[in-house]
């Protein structure tokens, strides 16, 4: 779809707007310095602006719009204008690439004043908060936490010498290609360290920017320096490895202004933990001045990390050691950084590359978008446009939950919505009167999967505190509570359909088979506590689904691979392969018919496979981001993405049918009543939104599951 972006103008949308060079509503040009096609809007609150994904050719761009109101604000235009000065001028996989004219005006056909606009690369991944969410809130190694400080540092290092400092470092600017190699992005807040900069520190007129429990005390009274992205980039480790935000209790107390972290990051060495203490001195001179001083402090921990392995050969150790920069391509280590200040471990290149995999295949990467949009012919993309566009409208929100909200359940009722959210509880909705019903809130940690007991009369909760927890769906009343059910957060649950089994699965591919009945064959979790689990299991790498077969012959499992496990014969599951190496298979279904397994992945395809004997059967492409959830409805399949859009398809003909736009969030979950309205999360609130399609779809006639 071609989007105008006069932002005056009424239809913006208009569905002639594909196959003209001007705006069917305004006569606005379309095509953007006779290059650029505006196909669809990502966010309308970035900041002072809105961003866009746009086309040259067949390579998607990212427009930033400055949005109307602001176009008259000097201060404003200058934040803006500075990031495309700042970007041209840096060449480095670890920044945003903008062409020299990336900046400019784009003039509406009304007369009204010019569109501030700047077109850059589109960087296919999550930020780290994303990233943090999507793979379950899980701190980070140390390794890796050595990884990314030191490619975050080159990437400053870099920045610095332009004489800029960004200002604004935090996870949500921060991008992880599907390399591994981490992009700073929003350079709209940099500041250049002039003479004139520096002399007038404490000046009124400079602009103070803050992002909670990020910014240094020195720039929140408007002075920053060079030494406050160091602040920024070390609180922003210490949410990585302790998975806490800067202002959880756990790890901040407001009334003594106390920060204590290293509790909550135990694998972190105290060497390590001492670097990032330096990083976050409350006073800027207590920090380390350069970015060199960084690197270097940072190859004396790697030193004590080697010498501390007893009768390792340094072949063997180095090739632990990550690289700072990639090749954005192909994680390949790029050419050597030209900075003379580098320690000599940086410029032992044979090792870089097994260090940057052994990194890749030890961490779950999950759940971020490898986008092979270039890769598409121009035909391809045309062909994806031709399906009806059908916009979707919001019919309001239902708020209460304080954190990100990680998965729901709509209950056989068709109106009785159960949420399950970071915030540590789970909540009743009663979606017909969109209120609020109930909340659990015996979890200390996030809770991530939610399950049913087939009649529906007991729920089962798990997350990140390792407990499995159930709960009488009558009242609310807790039941039964497992303590120490896995030895790592629990990711996903399912029950069987015969209601005789629970599965649960965790992080790290450990996959617990638990008997729910009892010697009288009734459904009695309480024999769990003394019963323990009946069988284990060990999937490749981190689940992120379950799924039994509607006979319970099978049980699917995803995250890392896609694997399925034979119920009478559990000693080894097959693996089914056809995913993109380094993606995440992220949603199960199987067909009516008990014929067909279906998954959807960071890949950004949802692929078909044969249940009978285990191949694969057909690949749906077309999705502009990663897949985050499918639903079967009879021959119809939906599908939801990161990239605002739920796509229908036809499982006869193996096509795309139709897309759901006018989202204006990620749709990480999503269910359909049998009034036919959509109940979605995602975004970044806490909140449940709900959507209808226009009457006079055929798509209304979709049910619940």
């Amino acid at each position: 779809m071609s989007l105008c972006i006069n932002p005056g103008c009424r239809q913006p949308n208009h569905p002639d707007n594909d196959s003209h060079d001007v705006c069917a509503a305004c006569g606005t040009t379309l095509v953007l310095q006779g290059r650029y096609r505006v196909m669809r809007l990502i966010s309308k609150d970035s900041g002072f602006g809105q961003v866009y994904e746009a086309y040259e050719r067949n390579v998607p761009k990212i427009l930033k719009v400055l949005k109307a109101g602001h176009s008259s604000n000097a201060k404003v235009v200058e934040l803006f204008r500075r990031e495309a000065q700042v970007l041209s001028q840096l060449n480095h996989p670890g920044v945003p690439s903008v062409e020299a004219e990336g900046y400019f005006l784009h003039y509406p056909a009304d007369g009204a004043e010019p569109v501030h606009c700047l077109v850059m690369e589109k960087i296919d991944g999550p930020n780290l908060r994303q990233w943090m969410v999507q793979q379950g809130n899980h701190p980070i190694s140390e390794k890796q936490a050595m990884l990314w400080l030191a490619q975050l540092t080159d990437i400053l290092d870099l920045v610095h010498q332009h004489n800029y400092f960004h200002r604004d470092i935090k996870p949500e600017n921060i991008m992880l290609r599907p390399s591994g190699q981490l992009v700073l992005v929003d350079f709209g807040a940099a500041r250049e360290m002039t003479q004139t900069y520096m002399a007038n520190l404490g000046d009124s007129g400079i602009t103070a920017l803050s992002s909670a429990g990020y910014t240094p005390p020195e720039q929140e009274q408007g002075q920053a320096v060079p030494q406050s992205d160091f602040y920024a980039l070390g609180r922003t480790l210490i949410y990585l490895m302790t998975a806490k935000l800067p202002n959880d209790p756990e790890i901040y107390d407001s009334r003594t202004n106390a920060f204590l972290w290293r509790p909550n990051a135990p694998q972190i060495s105290a060497p390590l933990a001492d670097l990032v203490d330096d990083l976050i001195a409350p006073a800027a001179v207590n920090r380390p001045q350069t970015t060199a001083a960084i690197l270097e402090h940072l190859a004396q921990v790697r030193s004590r990390q080697i010498s501390g392995l007893s009768g390792a050969h340094p072949s063997a150790t180095r090739s632990n050691w990550p690289v700072t920069t990639l090749d954005p391509q192909g994680g390949k280590p790029a050419l050597p950084p030209s900075r003379s200040f580098l320690p000599p471990w940086f410029d032992q290149r044979p090792w870089l590359l097994v260090g940057l995999t052994g990194v890749a295949l030890a961490i779950p990467l999950g759940w971020y978008a490898i986008t092979q949009t270039s890769r598409r012919s121009v035909t391809e993309s045309e062909v994806i446009e031709l399906v009806p566009q059908i916009e979707v409208q919001p019919l309001g929100t239902l708020s209460g939950h304080q954190a990100d909200i990680l998965d729901m359940m709509l209950l056989k009722d068709g109106h009785t919505l159960v949420t399950a959210s970071s915030d540590a509880t789970i909540r009743f909705w009663d979606l017909q009167t969109e209120t609020a019903l109930l909340v659990l809130s015996q979890h200390t940690n996030a809770v991530k999967a939610l399950a049913m007991t087939t009649d529906q009369d007991i729920l089962i909760t798990a997350g990140d505190d390792r407990t499995l927890r159930f709960w009488a769906m009558a009242d609310g009343k807790p039941l039964v509570t497992l303590v120490d059910a896995h030895p790592l957060p629990i990711n996903a649950l399912e029950v069987s359909h015969n209601g005789k089994f629970l599965i649960s699965a965790d992080s790290g591919g450990d996959m617990y088979l638990w008997d729910l009945t009892d010697q009288t064959g009734r459904v009695n979790p309480q024999t769990l506590v003394e019963t323990g689990p009946t069988r284990k299991l060990q999937a490749d790498g981190t689940v992120n689904d379950l799924l039994f077969t509607r006979d319970d012959s099978y049980l699917a499992s995803g995250g890392k691979s896609l694997q399925l496990w034979d119920m009478n014969d559990l000693e080894r599951a097959m693996t089914l392969s056809g995913h993109e190496p380094l993606t995440f298979i992220n949603r199960l279904d199987i067909s009516d018919d008990n014929r067909m397994l279906v998954s959807a992945s960071s890949d950004q395809t949802v692929r078909l496979w044969n249940l009978a004997d285990q191949t694969a059967k057909a690949i749906l492409r077309g999705h502009q981001s990663y897949v985050n959830d499918i639903r079967i409805d009879g021959s119809q399949l939906l599908s939801s993405d990161a990239a605002q859009t739920i796509r229908v398809w036809d499982l006869q003909k193996n096509a795309h049918v139709e897309t759901w736009t006018g989202f204006d969030i990620d749709i990480w979950r999503f269910v359909i009543q049998p009034n036919g309205h959509i109940v979605t999360l995602g975004g970044t609130e806490p909140v449940v939104r709900l959507w209808s399609l226009p009457s006079d779809t055929t798509s209304q006639r979709l049910p619940s599951d």
